[in-house]
């Protein structure tokens, strides 16, 4: 890779502070990179971008790093805000799941507080601002129907489109989206863990689980392993890991794992469909947070032209614009991260099917709602309603 496309020494910095676990060798890492002179309020910016704060400002602590007052003062501030909101997130999804197994809903929790004990070994220090929820596709309806009676309300897909028009958006939109009336809880509806069915089509709260202990006598049920671990593998590279946080997971996830562990989870997320996506995460931990790992896997990316050109894209992704703007901010970044989405697996069906979810738009749906026998159009009137919103907003 090129020197000029190196992160700088606070991105480094910052990265050094997500690693975990903890190790002596870790502090030694953090405390060298600090050693360096470094623009303290550029770091914070970072941290706040990267949505690691938490886990930063434990690792100063752990450090006991000399920082600037004003950043470890606002640090402390933000960790303080996560913990509680934390908290809160964690009786909401205790009482959603007694809501949803009184109603024989079978539901998987996806990320969030779940991922926190996992990864972390509690919940205040990853950041979450949600509530994943994974159901089974036939029970979507009674789902949502369920999450009304509890207090939520649908805003993506935006509630003006109809049922029929949901229907046609399932075999393409993994989730939906909903906001609580009078509480600050958003929930993310899952009837399926990707857009895109072809990859890892087949995981559902039928397939293997995991019951992880939240607080004293209280659980919540998640993927198993193998399945958890190619789920964030696949979701970090469907948004090119643009967030440290994505990739800080993994690196935890695996912190204390041996090679054979790590070959076994990599192996497992290639027999999902999320192997390339696996080897992103996998070279990136290596390069950011100096993750170990097996030479046999090292020989297999160093071999794979693919691997090495998503390495270099979650490099793009995470440090473009001055590392301080996310690349859906930048000028053609939302396309560059659309593009990458094609490298993830191969086949005609996954690449059809990308193209369908990239051109069919609720933006369209709402400018040209169309009788439910014609919904199929929708790809193809994208471009043309595209380039009609954009002369009626030059009109304007």
């Amino acid at each position: 890779m090129r020197a000029d496309s190196l992160p700088s020494r606070e991105f480094f910095s910052v990265a050094a502070c997500c690693a975990r676990p903890l190790s002596q060798s870790r502090i030694l890492a953090i405390r060298n990179a600090a050693a360096e002179k470094i623009d303290w309020e550029k770091f914070l910016r970072l941290s706040g971008l990267h949505r690691v704060e938490g886990l930063i400002d434990e690792a100063l602590n752990a450090t006991r790093l000399e920082v600037p007052s004003k950043v470890a003062a606002e640090l402390r501030k933000r960790t303080t805000e996560l913990v509680r909101e934390n908290l809160e997130l964690t009786a909401e999804a205790v009482r959603l799941q007694r809501a949803f197994a009184s109603n024989g809903i079978d539901v998987r929790f996806l990320k969030g507080i779940t991922l926190a004990v996992l990864a972390y070994g509690n919940i205040g220090v990853r950041h979450g601002k949600d509530i994943d929820l994974l159901i089974e596709p036939s029970q979507a309806n009674e789902a949502v129907r369920l999450l009304e009676r509890c207090g939520y309300r649908r805003h993506d897909p935006p509630p003006e489109l109809d049922d029929s028009v949901m229907q046609s958006l399932r075999p393409i939109r993994k989730d939906a989206s909903f906001f609580h009336e009078n509480r600050p809880f958003e929930v993310e509806l899952h009837w399926r863990l990707l857009d895109n069915r072809h990859m890892m089509g087949a995981i559902s709260p039928a397939t293997p689980s995991q019951s992880v202990a939240v607080g004293s006598g209280f659980s919540l049920t998640t993927l198993g392993e193998k399945d958890l671990f190619a789920y964030l593998c696949a979701h970090g590279a469907n948004h090119c890991w643009y967030r440290l946080k994505w990739l800080a997971d993994i690196a935890a996830l695996l912190g204390s794992a041996d090679a054979r562990k790590i070959e076994e989870l990599f192996d497992g997320a290639v027999e999902r469909g999320a192997g390339p996506a696996a080897a992103q995460a996998l070279l990136l931990s290596l390069r950011l947070f100096a993750l170990p790992l097996p030479d046999s896997l090292l020989q297999r990316f160093t071999r794979s032209a693919r691997a090495r050109w998503l390495e270099r894209i979650g490099i793009w992704a995470l440090t473009t614009g001055n590392e301080e703007t996310v690349p859906t901010d930048l000028p053609f970044g939302a396309t560059k991260i659309t593009l990458s989405s094609y490298l993830l697996r191969s086949g005609v069906r996954y690449w059809l099917t990308e193209l369908r979810i990239q051109f069919t738009s609720t933006r369209d749906m709402l400018m040209l709602p169309l009788p439910k026998p014609f919904l199929f159009l929708y790809p193809a009137l994208h471009v043309p309603l595209w380039l009609c919103r954009r002369m009626m907003g030059r009109a304007h």
